[in-house]
């Protein structure tokens, strides 16, 4: 007995995977986050006994960036596959150890020539308090900048879950179709 070539059903899988890729990169670009996580962004197809998986590849900080992080202080909300928002099963926790990387936020700061100033603030009571104008080291500005991200969080930019709920709602009828087109093409091709 012949075994049933899957060439279609593969192709389709594979511009499937491309077109979430290409569909989540544009969604990075509109938010001004296309950079190295757009670059790395890939998949892979692995055929089973079963059938087969297809798995997306992407930087490490990938589903941070995608479902958001919640801070101490404010609840950070994402929007699935489904089309409905959630809370983001990710946060940060009260304490010095649990902010982000003060390290990789001075790279972040220099790589985008950011300067710091000491204007003055605030306090609490409502009463104002004159800086100096001094630039503040980097060092300095990333802690603040940690301090404030430990605090709000991290925005979502669901850049995956969008495209692949935008790819998934055709993706049913599309992958029976290439399947008939192996099938037919199995049949075609059977000798009696």
């Amino acid at each position: 007995m012949a075994t049933l070539k899957k060439n279609n059903t593969e192709k389709y899988l594979r511009s499937f995977a491309k077109a979430v890729i290409k569909r989540g990169k544009k969604i990075l670009k509109a938010k001004g986050k296309s950079g190295k996580l757009s670059d790395s962004l890939n998949y892979r197809l692995e055929a089973t006994n079963k059938g087969y998986n297809l798995v997306f590849k992407g930087e490490d900080y990938a589903a941070f960036v995608d479902k958001g992080v919640s801070g101490t202080k404010k609840r950070r909300m994402f929007i699935n596959i489904d089309g409905r928002r959630k809370k983001s099963p990710f946060s940060y926790k009260a304490g010095l150890g649990n902010s982000p990387n003060i390290g990789a936020l001075m790279k972040w700061i220099s790589r985008k020539g950011i300067k710091g100033r000491d204007i003055g603030y605030t306090k609490k009571d409502g009463t104002k308090v004159k800086g100096t104008g001094r630039f503040i080291k980097t060092k300095s500005l990333a802690m603040l900048f940690s301090k404030s991200i430990q605090r709000e969080g991290l925005a979502s930019t669901s850049f995956f879950s969008k495209a692949m709920s935008i790819e998934l709602a055709t993706f049913d009828i599309d992958l029976l179709e290439n399947f008939k087109a192996d099938i037919l093409t199995h049949f075609e091709t059977l000798e009696v």
